[in-house]
This record gives C-alpha cells, sequence and structure tokens, in this order.
C-alpha cells in the first residue's frame, strides 16, 4: 500500500505519543487520501525533519496520529539555491510556474508586476491569491518528496526586487551569454528574472543591465513563461546540480 505523506507546520518538535491533525489536513487525509485507521503516513515540518506516524484515530474534524518517529534517513535538499523572480502570468501558468519549480527543488519564488504583465491582481486580492500559490507550493514539495519548504513570497513591484537583488541574470531571447558560461559565483546560488507572457520590457532590460545582471538565452527559441521555470532549473541541475553524480 502507498504511503502517503503531507506537510505539518508544527512549530515545535512532535512528541512521540501522538499529534492531533484538524482543519483542512485533516479533511485532506479524510476525504481525499481516504486515509484508515492503522494506515501509516508521512509527514515534514518547518523545520526540514520528515516523520513517520500511524493513524490512531479519525474523527469528523481531527485526525490523531500515534508512533510517530522521526525518520533515520532524511530527504537531502537541492544543491542550489534557486530564487526565481517570475513576472505575473494567468491563473493557469502561474501555478504550473510554481508548481513545476517546487517539484525541481527551487529555494524561493517571487511573483512581480512587470510593465507587460497582462493579469493584473488587485491590492484587496493579493493576500489571497499568495495564499493560494504557497499551497501550490505545499502540494508539491509534498508530491515530490522534500523536507524544506519552497517559500512563495508576496508579490511585489520588479522594480523592488531588482532593489533588494545584489546579482542575478535574467532570461531575455536575444540575451549574448548561455548558462554554461556562468561565472562560478552565480553556479550554485542564483537569482534568476523570468518574464510575463510579453517579456521584459525595453526600461525593464535597461534596468538589468545598470544592475549590472547577465542576461542569459535558453537557445534559438522563444520559451512561453510557464516553461522556462522547469527548463531553466532542469538546466541549471544539469550544469551545476541535482542532476549530476554527487561527489566524494
Amino acid at each position: 500500500m502507498r504511503t502517503s505523506r503531507i506537510y505539518l507546520p508544527l512549530t515545535t518538535k512532535p512528541t512521540e505519543d501522538a499529534v492531533l491533525i484538524e482543519g483542512d489536513k485533516a479533511h485532506y487525509i479524510r476525504n481525499v487520501l481516504r486515509s484508515k485507521v492503522k494506515h501509516t503516513l508521512h509527514f515534514f515540518t518547518p523545520a526540514g525533519i520528515e516523520y513517520r506516524g500511524t493513524i490512531g484515530a479519525i474523527n469528523k474534524h481531527s485526525v490523531e496520529l500515534i508512533n510517530i518517529e522521526a525518520l533515520t534517513e532524511q530527504p537531502q535538499a537541492s544543491r542550489l539555491k534557486t530564487t526565481l523572480i517570475q513576472g505575473i502570468s494567468s491563473s493557469d501558468r502561474m501555478d504550473y510556474s510554481i508548481q513545476k519549480a517546487a517539484e525541481l527543488g527551487c529555494h524561493k519564488i517571487i511573483p512581480v508586476l512587470t510593465d507587460f504583465c497582462a493579469h493584473k491582481i488587485p491590492p484587496h486580492k493579493s493576500e489571497k491569491k499568495w495564499q493560494h500559490w504557497q499551497g501550490v507550493a505545499i502540494s508539491a514539495c509534498e508530491q515530490s518528496g522534500r523536507v524544506d519548504l519552497m517559500q512563495v513570497m508576496p508579490i511585489q513591484s520588479l522594480k523592488a526586487a531588482i532593489a533588494d537583488t545584489p546579482k542575478g541574470l535574467f532570461l531575455e531571447p536575444n540575451a549574448r551569454h548561455h548558462l554554461s558560461q556562468l561565472p562560478s559565483d552565480l553556479q550554485t546560488t542564483q537569482t534568476v528574472f523570468i518574464g510575463p507572457e510579453g517579456g521584459f520590457s525595453p526600461t525593464e532590460l535597461a534596468a538589468f543591465d545598470v544592475a549590472g545582471y547577465w542576461g542569459v538565452q535558453l537557445g534559438p527559441r522563444v520559451l512561453r513563461t510557464e516553461t522556462v521555470a522547469p527548463v531553466i532549473l532542469g538546466a541549471l541541475h544539469s550544469l551545476f546540480g541535482d542532476f549530476r553524480p554527487p561527489t566524494g
């Protein structure tokens, strides 16, 4: 029987006796996973530790886990520390970018408003949208075996993101550089700027140049914005990260 795996935002270390799960997570275990008493359930916490427990009771509004133990072998975090700064795209496309970034070990994703964003989010809806995106990331981390949760940051402007980033790279079809040419200080820790459906405006490209960022192209074809996140992460892992054999 397949063992299910979830994220629990516990702020303290779980005891060996029991963990009480309530709210949406309890509903998910009971009605989506259709777990039963005595089934095994794995969960991971904000501390980046994975545990195993046995379902001891399932009630209308809660699920109790018993016999809690930390796994002796913990999943490894990505060798890369990548932050994606993603121009906001339409709902399905943005969800796809966030989901695939989480599956591929991205450390953090920052949604930004750019000049050519076709999908505008009113300020009064930004909190709800952020919560939805974080939920997408959590589900992807649960499915992919991560114990480090990819952070989805609140929406900000591209100008603010540039001001907060000392060095990085931006993706542009006409850029001179390729990923294989990245300098050593950008090979394991990088911040990558990805444009929305319409790409970056001339003003934004000029701001990247002023900031001293690396302009990088991804070959002769123009990719859809939702394709870029998995492609760039896969390429970085092939060149410098998790797709390479371990050393030592």
